[in-house]
């Protein structure tokens, strides 16, 4: 059992770990250096780049909710650790992704307009990267883009208190996929207050009945040992999920299925990047873990 202890730990720690400025696997600081990327990794983690600015650009939307992969979650059976919108009209760059993200330098949370490039960078070279574009149609997309640009929502919406593993439906905590769905709900949802509050978005959303990730920690010692672990916590869960070592969070899984089932005709493209090919599929099923391309998918080769 203790020989488990470890990687379970930093499994719990990783659980949404991708809203940080900066992670370490290896350690249990939840704050530390970067991913190193060699330079074969960044030109093709540059080439993935120009792959989605392209279907981007060709999709005849103004706005994208994008999903990237980047921390191995394999164990929760989880693919997408976190969630922007990526904005054409962005004040930053064309394109750029509006994101929460925990500052660790400051201990707090902010919103972060950055680069798709940059976007992609921070994943690890050395697995499949995979990232997922859902699109939505007009007047969704209108709104969706009004709201995101709008820098008087976006703050409004800022939780106060950062944690990973943030409840869903609660508004002591939050994390950067939460911010993202409590984002749709204000630019959907009707009627909100100006601006609009975290209580107004989570009371839209139960009404939605949207539905949080559910993630099985496996072992009632996890759910412990979280009383240990920065910028984890318990005490915003019902006490009926910790008895069955669940966490209801909010992931890029939940956030896409509730645009799906909320959204007429939105759509979905995925794309991965492996040493010798990047592969775009088109459809809410999800390309093979080892990035192996379907009958249907396009192939680029990047060496």
């Amino acid at each position: 059992m203790l020989s488990q202890v470890k990687p379970l730990f930093v499994s719990l720690l990783l659980l949404v770990g991708g809203c940080s400025s900066a992670l370490a696997a290896n350690s249990f600081v939840y704050c530390s250096r970067p991913a190193i990327l060699s330079a074969v990794q960044k030109d093709h983690l540059l080439v993935l780049s120009s792959t989605i600015k392209d279907l981007l650009e060709s999709s005849g939307s103004d706005v994208a909710i994008v999903s990237r992969s980047g921390i191995d979650l394999d164990r929760f059976n989880i693919r997408y650790s976190h969630t922007g919108i990526s904005l054409k009209h962005s004040q930053n760059t064309p394109w750029s992704i509006r994101q929460l993200y925990y500052a660790c330098d400051e201990g707090r949370s902010r919103i972060f307009d950055q680069g798709l490039s940059g976007f992609l960078l921070d994943q690890d070279g050395n697995k499949p990267n995979f990232i997922s574009l859902v699109f939505v149609k007009k007047p969704a997309a209108a709104s969706l883009e009004q709201a995101t640009l709008n820098n008087r929502t976006a703050v409004s919406l800022l939780g106060t208190q950062y944690s990973a593993n943030a409840y869903a439906f609660s508004t002591l905590y939050q994390n950067c996929n939460q911010w993202v769905i409590e984002l749709l709900a204000a630019a959907w949802g009707a009627p909100m207050p100006d601006p609009p509050s975290r209580v107004a978005s989570q009371t839209w959303l139960k009404q939605q009945h949207y539905q949080p990730t559910d993630i099985d920690v496996k072992h009632r010692f996890m759910v412990w040992i979280s009383h240990l672990v920065p910028l984890v916590h318990n005490n915003d869960h019902p006490a009926e999920n910790l008895e069955k070592d669940i966490y209801q969070v909010s992931m890029p899984a939940s956030v896409e299925n509730f645009v799906r089932a909320t959204t007429p005709g939105a759509e979905r493209i995925e794309v991965c990047l492996n040493q010798k090919q990047i592969v775009i599929h088109r459809g809410w099923d999800l390309i093979a873990d080892n990035c192996v391309p379907g009958a249907e998918d396009k192939v680029v080769p990047v060496s």
